[in-house]
Order: C-alpha cells, then structure tokens, then sequence
C-alpha cells in the first residue's frame, strides 16, 4: 500500500495504538476514504529495552530490531514512518536507526522529539524553561535538554534522584506501573504528583509527556494548572501533514 504512514509499534506495547488513535482525531475526514492508509506493526518482544540500554544494562541496542521493521513496513508501502518512543530518539539509539535505512529511497523518518519541541514554540513563541517527565533512561542521556538546546528551551529535570526514581517507577514498577496496568494507577499518579508539585514550585508552566505511556494516561492539555505537551499527538500531526503534502503530488 504506497504512500501509507508506517508505525513501528511496540515501544512499548500501548504506543502503536495510542499514535493511530491520535492519527484519526488529529485527521480531517468527511468520510472513511479521507484518513490516510496506516500501516503498524507492533512486536514489542523483538525489541529490547530502549531505557535499560540507555543505562547501560544491555549492551544490545534496539535500534537494529527498529531499523528491521522500518524495512518491512518500506517494502509494504510505508514511506511516512513514526516511532512513538520518545527514549528511542536519544542519540545512540536513533542515530544508528538514520544510519541503517539511509539507503531507502523517498522515505520519510519524523522526529517526534522535534515535532514536540515545534510545538512548544507554537503554544510559546518566547524562549523559556520546560518540565519533562520521563524515564531514568531519558533523563541520564539528556535527550530532551539536548534536543531543547536546538531549539532554544532551557529543559529542567528533577535533579533529586529520588524525584526522578518515582517518575520511573510510574511507567515501569512491576506492581503499579503504566507499561504493567495500562492505566494510571493511585501510587503512580502520587509519584508524579510529586512531580508536578517540583515544577509548579519552580512556576514552570509546560510539562512534556517524556513518556509515551504517560501519553496514554495524561488525555487532556493541562493538569494542575500545567500545560501538557504530548509527543504522540505531534507526531501524529507531522506524519498526517507530510504524507498528504506528498500523497498530492
């Protein structure tokens, strides 16, 4: 199916779903035939642990099993291919990812890191200081301050390593975790209350959702008098612009 919009799925397992959710409340459609194809694969046990290997307790990096579903979405006719994981855009995940599928041809990789950071400038024009809420792995590799700094944001994480270990265990705590439950359960919500409170004492007023799990959770644009910006929908907008841009040529 040419000219479809490709989702490397999986990472983790809610990811692929939320993003073709985002993808059909993000479309302007008169009718079924107005959404754009949509091809996904999801196989999160193909893929390891972005975070763990971020902090160093894998040495296998996830990218090459991602770079293998890009393939195989390419060959079935996905030219406008997201990946909603935002700790796989930390740099030595998702510059081995650019590298291994230079090769094909008229092929679309988006961001989703950038897309998020463009529009934080849309909903703040003026250069400032953000919140991110993310993952262990996220925070040791500075993917979003590093990706801030190119934009002109200042990204404040939590520097109490206490702080940043509740963040954590909300997505991933075997018991109460997002990944395990697929919703927000009381104990993670408490964790990253605490969060928010860090940010709202700092009077920082736009958290990003870091985490697609916390994407899955966090539906509206604000909690607690804080702007949420949510990564999965700016991916999902950027893949619904580039593949009707093109599909009309």
């Amino acid at each position: 199916m040419k000219n479809s919009i490709g989702i490397v799925g999986g990472v983790g397992p809610y990811a692929g779903i939320a993003l073709q959710q985002a993808i059909l409340r993000s479309t302007r459609a008169n009718s079924d035939q107005d959404y754009p194809p949509v091809l996904s694969i999801s196989a999160p046990h193909a893929i390891s642990d972005r975070t763990e290997f971020l902090l160093g307790n894998t040495s296998v990096n996830p990218a090459y099993e991602i770079i293998n579903q890009i393939k195989t979405l390419y060959a079935t006719g996905a030219r406008y291919i997201g990946i909603p994981c935002n700790t796989a855009h930390a740099n030595p995940i998702f510059s081995v990812i650019k590298s291994g599928i230079n090769d094909l041809k008229d092929m679309f990789l988006v961001n989703m890191v950038d897309e998020t950071f463009k529009t934080i400038k849309d909903k703040n024009p003026d250069s400032g200081k953000v919140g991110v809420l993310a993952t262990k792995g996220s925070y040791k590799s500075e993917l979003f301050p590093s990706y801030g700094l190119n934009h002109k944001y200042e990204v404040i994480i939590p520097e109490d390593e206490q702080l940043q270990d509740a963040v954590h265990r909300s997505i991933y705590d075997d018991e109460y975790g997002i990944k395990v439950l697929g919703y927000l359960h009381e104990h993670a919500r408490e964790h990253l209350d605490s969060a928010f409170n860090f940010y709202k004492e700092l009077n920082i007023t736009i958290v990003i959702l870091g985490c697609t799990e916390l994407s899955v959770v966090f539906n509206g644009e604000s909690y607690r008098e804080i702007t949420l910006v949510n990564p999965i929908t700016a991916l999902a907008k950027k893949l619904i612009k580039i593949q009707q841009d093109n599909y009309r040529l």
